[in-house]
């Protein structure tokens, strides 16, 4: 009366073996991404990642359609116990093999900042309709179903392996998903695990990385500006440095408050990205007598600039960007504040930063009350012409040419 096959059909062998593999490539890649540096190679790396992931899921779906629609072995006959275990790690390989890519997608699809998939370079991905708010979550419970298919990846090999150690000949367990005509189990089982702990460990091959000591947060001297002045020491908040002519009656040393803001933005994908560098400090010497006679010298480090991302912001600090710069410095230098009305004015100077030297204007708002002043401003760079974005990105067809800058800051005379 029992029709079950004795062996699983050949679409449901070739299924589980392709997903098999792409899952302990998934787990591999997704381990070794935690030790990447940031740069270029991770951001890739996070890419194939999506790619792979879509993959499992289209397979795991056909997988289940095949496994509803073929009839399939019976279950190896055990204690209850046994059979309950073996059924319900069955049933959780399901949920991470579909759960894991679809949080994944949602991983995506919710971040700060959107960014566009195109699955194994061609095939765009579209943004699940998910709210920013469930990002936090979302990313948890995909961590969490990575752990759990781990290890339920070895309590299945482990079942397998005690089913095959208990039967006899006639009712191997292993062969059942095993080619047809299998002349050594054992050695197509060898083969088959060895072949597991090669897709996990491909990875590493694949994606080889050299940790970037490119951009080091030093206090060097900054890179060389047409005026002088004294490296500055690395501070978590902005902070004056004395002016270098303080025997000047009309010269008037300021000092910059904590709690200033150093922002940039620009167009990803067609979309706005907005950061801010977290370390930065500035010489200012004003007298709202003269202004001509002001000088400003602001000093950033490149390695703090964050975007509230961490894919893209290894990318940033990657060689293809800020990682390019020698000394992990931008420099900029002007001399005299030009009025443009009001309390506006304009900063004609030049920013220096991979070991490129280019004009930028500094349009802002300066209003002084008794011994404080607040300036808010702006400014437009062009990146390529800053060497911001090299090799695949020096295009403009993903990362546009234009970044902006914005700053907010409050000053007292010193």
């Amino acid at each position: 009366m029992n029709s079950a096959p004795l062996r699983y059909r050949p679409m449901a062998i070739v299924l589980h073996w392709m997903i098999a593999a792409l899952l302990m490539f998934q787990l591999g890649l997704g381990w070794h991404m935690t030790d990447m540096p940031r740069s270029a190679v991770m951001f890739a790396a996070f890419q194939f990642h999506k790619s792979i992931g879509m993959a499992i899921l289209l397979l795991s779906l056909l997988r289940v359609a095949v496994r509803v629609a073929s009839p399939r072995p019976a279950p190896v006959e055990g204690p209850r116990w046994q059979t309950l275990l073996a059924s319900g790690v069955h049933g959780l390989l399901y949920l991470f093999m579909i759960g894991g890519p679809l949080t994944g997608w949602a991983l995506v699809s919710t971040a700060p900042v959107a960014m566009a998939t195109l699955l194994f370079h061609t095939v765009p991905l579209p943004h699940l309709p998910l709210g920013h708010g469930w990002h936090d979550g979302i990313e948890a419970g995909h961590s969490l179903l990575a752990w759990l298919g781990a290890g339920l990846i070895v309590l299945h090999i482990g079942g397998a392996l005690k089913h095959q150690l208990a039967a006899r000949r006639e009712e191997w367990v292993v062969p059942r998903m095993m080619p047809a005509h299998v002349r050594s189990v054992w050695g197509a089982l060898v083969l088959a695990l060895g072949g597991l702990g090669v897709s996990f460990a491909l990875p590493w091959g694949i994606y080889r990385t050299v940790p970037v000591s490119a951009a080091p947060v030093t206090p060097a001297p900054a890179a060389p500006v047409a005026v002088a002045s004294e490296a500055p020491a690395v501070e978590e908040t902005p902070v004056a440095v004395a002016s270098a002519e303080p025997d000047k009656p009309l010269t008037h040393d300021w000092a910059i408050e904590p709690g200033g803001r150093l922002g940039f933005s620009a167009t990803v994908n067609g979309g706005p990205v907005e950061g801010r560098f977290g370390k930065w400090t500035g010489k200012v010497t004003y007298d709202p007598d003269h202004p001509e006679a002001a000088k400003l010298t602001v000093t950033v480090q490149l390695a703090s600039a964050s975007s509230g991302d961490q894919t893209r912001d290894g990318m940033l600090q990657g060689p293809e960007f800020f990682g390019s710069s020698p000394m992990g410095r931008a420099v900029f230098v002007a001399n005299g504040f030009k009025p443009a009305g009001g309390s506006k004015f304009a900063a004609e100077g030049r920013l220096s930063i991979n070991g490129v030297m280019v004009p930028v204007t500094l349009n802002f708002d300066l209003r002084i009350a008794d011994n404080g002043a607040t300036v808010k401003g702006s400014a437009r760079l062009d990146r390529t012409a800053l060497h911001v974005g090299t090799g695949q990105w020096s295009g403009t067809d993903q990362i546009g040419s234009e970044v902006g800058l914005s700053f907010n800051l409050k000053a007292h005379r010193k």
